[in-house]
């Protein structure tokens, strides 16, 4: 991870089994681990001799070293703030060469070099081209960590930029929810009837009588008032597509048509209108108010809400041996990596990692289904990438996100020194 650049031309040195149980775009074996420095080793990317890469990477994440100040075994972390700066400048220009008009870049860092990295990025992509600064939260705050004065550090940042940002569309991304969202309070016992004969009446008191209960204080007497809470809850999840809530639509934001069904709704209160919008949802009105599913909001029977810029719910911790390898500091669990390889890609794109560090990038990007480079010139490339990788290919890799992704082995992958 130093300064540093090699003007070596990569060539291929080994090269990992081709698996008949490979799928996709995998199955080539076009992926590609490169041992050297990334400056150099991602303009020979962009060469005819390295495969003409430039605008064919839809996603490139990497995780920079966060200048802590500190030494590792695996690299030095402490340069002075403006030879680190000097360092990453050609290196994001480099980078961006290789991202497709359509795709976009995520760098995951600490608060220490934050500040810097956003100048370097917004100088590189754009400002306009943020798309979004994610908070990711790490771990508590227990321990030594809390015993120093001040806000307990406990979060780094991924910074996401689009090469064109009118050109980038993420694909919808989903996290349990916490909890009940108690505004979907109102049942519909006739659903599977026409809309006009609709009828409305309060979740709760529907829940209680299907389940068995003469009264809520029955229900309360049997289950407790929290028992009859998440009796209800489970009732509403397995019921979704019957449970509703009212919301005052942004007329601001919809067309002239839906306007104009609103102000009809609000004329007609007792009446239930759907306006259907081709490519969108249909807009289910009541009262002026729109009609919302809690359907919408469930995914495999569980409760479910859109992402958003706080991502508190990736463990850290129990990450020390998944994949087989022990990185000591800043390794990544797979189920974050996944998150944004999914939200930036469709299987058999193109994912870099320019910083490969312990080789997750490139494991997740393997395991479900697209097509990676990863670039590493530290001792472990050796130690730790090929042998990890070699055990993805083989299904060896147990860890992870392999069962969620229902990862049985396959595919390929050269190593260019």
């Amino acid at each position: 991870m130093a300064a540093r650049t090699s003007a070596r031309t990569p060539e291929l040195t080994a090269f990992a089994r081709d698996d008949s149980r490979s799928r996709g775009a995998c199955a080539r074996a076009e992926n590609r681990l490169v041992h050297g420095d990334n400056l150099g080793a991602m303009t020979w990317l962009a060469s005819k001799g390295g495969g003409a890469f430039a605008g064919r990477v839809r996603c490139v994440y990497f995780d920079p070293p966060f200048n802590t100040g500190r030494t590792f075994a695996e690299y030095d972390d402490a340069l002075p703030a403006n030879e680190w700066c000097a360092m990453m400048a050609p290196r994001l220009a480099a980078m961006r060469a290789l991202v497709a008009d359509d795709g976009a870049a995520f760098a995951e860092i600490d608060d220490t070099m934050l500040g810097p990295l956003i100048a370097l990025m917004d100088a590189t992509f754009g400002a306009d081209n943020r798309v979004s600064t994610i908070t990711i939260v790490r771990s508590a705050s227990t321990g030594h960590k809390a015993i120093n004065a001040g806000p307990v550090n406990v979060s780094d940042y991924l910074l996401v930029y689009a090469k064109d940002r009118r050109k980038w569309r993420a694909n919808p991304q989903w996290r349990a929810r916490d909890g009940y969202d108690a505004a979907y309070a109102t049942f519909v016992p006739n659903r599977d009837e026409p809309l006009a004969r609709w009828t409305f009446e309060p979740l709760r008191a529907h829940a209680w009588r299907a389940l068995g209960f003469a009264s809520a204080k029955d229900a309360v007497a049997k289950l407790g008032r929290e028992g009859l809470a998440r009796a209800v809850a489970r009732f509403a999840v397995e019921n979704a597509a019957s449970v509703v809530r009212f919301a005052q639509p942004r007329v601001e934001a919809v067309s002239r048509e839906a306007r104009a069904w609103i102000a009809r709704s609000k004329e007609e209160p007792h009446a239930t209108l759907r306006l259907a919008r081709p490519g969108f949802k249909d807009m289910v009105l009541r009262g002026g108010n729109r009609v919302l599913f809690l359907a919408d909001k469930v995914r495999d029977g569980v409760l479910v809400e859109p992402l958003t810029n706080v991502w508190s719910d990736v463990a850290f911790q129990g990450i020390a041996r998944e994949g087989g390898v022990v990185f000591a500091r800043n390794k990544k669990p797979e189920r974050l990596v996944e998150r944004v390889i999914a939200m930036a890609t469709d299987e058999g794109d193109w994912v870099l990692d320019p910083f490969l560090g312990s080789g997750t990038t490139a494991a997740v990007a393997h395991k479900m289904g697209r097509r990676w480079i990863g670039i590493e010139r530290g001792a472990q490339m050796n130690e730790m990438c090929v042998p990890r990788l070699t055990r993805v290919v083989r299904g060896e890799d147990p860890t992870g996100i392999t069962r969620a992704r229902g990862w049985q082995g396959g595919g390929g992958f050269g190593v260019y020194a």
